[in-house]
């Protein structure tokens, strides 16, 4: 069978590192999904780079602090004055804004929305901070338990008028999601408050996965008081978009298992394909690839190729987790434990779905064996 799929097919990430950080800061285009343009963004965060980065790729940009307890509040120190730039190795890349516009934020989805594929995805916290004092030469000290008792402004809530874990709601406002679970572009929109004196100023991305410590992306910006009379009202451009056309999913899910000596490998192939029956259409495949084990220990994983009607299903059946950031008890995984008792079976990384395309801008590849040996170089053993 032939199919064809984005070369972000190939970016399998653990959940240790799946969570987001800001990937630009002030972009300049319409997000209509998947179609990120790095000419479009200028702005980057304090620290990294992304020049020939795909977007969404893990390097460990993420970063995730306690509030108050006296560690740094951000992923790299603040370093350098006004007068180098603070620093930026790309001085194109500090974000200008004005009082009054409005300006776009941009993140990867990593796996952490709902839309109509999946569900049960949590999205505590959502908010942009400003550091009040222009041309700081030190970040404020991290020894409060909220953002505004350390001194920090609140610029933008993005849960407000909306419900949180709804599409298009806080960090889960990334269109096309169902295409990429992974790499999906989302973005949100605020209003640069209005400052006085014309400087750097620091920002904080805020955001607050399951209930506990955010994840936090530091950036300075260059704000500009709005002039009398001016007209802050933005225009985005339009989005290049992308001309491939979307003709089903495929959903990965690696699974993790330990058993004891009565367990009987043998019959794990059935057990798994009739749990998911019932979530799947006649005409989803389902294949177990890439198994790998040791003693007493195996991990795989199911594959399934179908339409966006069963997406939600299928993800449902999959992953353990719930909106509020708990673990369910009704998954395949809690079936299996239940059956066999002494076993042990958890979704090792994150469940992920990929648009399968044709036309412009696709990739050909050939699944099965093929895409189970692209798979095995990244699904560690545990």
């Amino acid at each position: 069978m032939m199919a064809t799929v984005s070369l972000l097919l190939y970016a399998f990430t653990s959940r240790i590192s799946a969570h987001s950080w800001v990937r630009c800061s002030d972009y300049h285009a319409e997000i209509t999904g998947r179609d990120y343009d790095e000419s479009q963004c200028t702005g980057w965060i304090r620290g990294w780079e992304f020049n020939s980065v795909t977007f969404g790729q893990d390097r460990g940009v993420n970063y995730q602090v306690g509030l108050g307890g006296g560690q740094p509040l951000c992923q790299r120190a603040l370093s350098g004055t006004k007068d180098n730039n603070y620093g930026y190795a790309n001085a194109d890349k500090i974000a200008q804004y004005t009082s009054g516009e409005t300006v776009r934020v941009m993140w990867p989805a990593k796996n952490h929305a709902n839309y109509e594929c999946g569900g049960n995805i949590p999205d505590t916290s959502m908010k942009l901070y400003m550091n009040p004092n222009v041309d700081p030469t030190a970040d404020l000290p991290n020894n409060a338990g909220t953002m505004t008792a350390q001194g920090y402004t609140l610029v933008k809530d993005w849960h407000d008028g909306c419900t949180p874990q709804s599409d298009g709601c806080g960090f889960q406002n990334c269109p096309k999601y169902c295409e990429d679970t992974g790499g999906a572009t989302c973005f949100g929109d605020f209003v640069v408050p209005d400052v006085t004196d014309e400087g750097y100023y620091t920002f904080v991305w805020y955001w607050i996965f399951n209930p506990g410590s955010p994840y936090t992306s530091c950036y300075e910006a260059y704000v500009k008081p709005a002039a009398a009379n001016s007209n802050t009202e933005s225009e985005f451009s339009k989005s290049a978009g992308s001309s491939a056309t979307v003709t089903g999913y495929i959903t990965q899910a690696p699974i993790c298992l330990q058993y004891t000596d009565n367990y009987d490998t043998d019959s794990l192939d059935d057990w798994v394909k009739n749990k998911l029956m019932a979530a799947m259409s006649d005409s989803d495949k389902l294949n177990i690839i890439d198994k790998v084990s040791g003693s007493n220990a195996m991990n795989f994983t199911i594959q399934i190729e179908h339409g966006i009607s069963t997406g939600k299903a299928i993800n449902t059946v999959l992953w353990d987790g719930t909106k509020d950031g708990s673990e369910r008890d009704d998954t395949m995984c809690d079936d299996f434990e239940n059956e066999y008792s002494g076993t042990q079976c958890a979704n090792c990384k994150d469940v992920k779905t990929f648009a399968l395309e044709s036309g412009a801008n696709a990739l050909n590849v050939r699944f099965g064996t093929y895409v189970a040996m692209i798979v095995a170089l990244f699904v560690a053993f545990a």
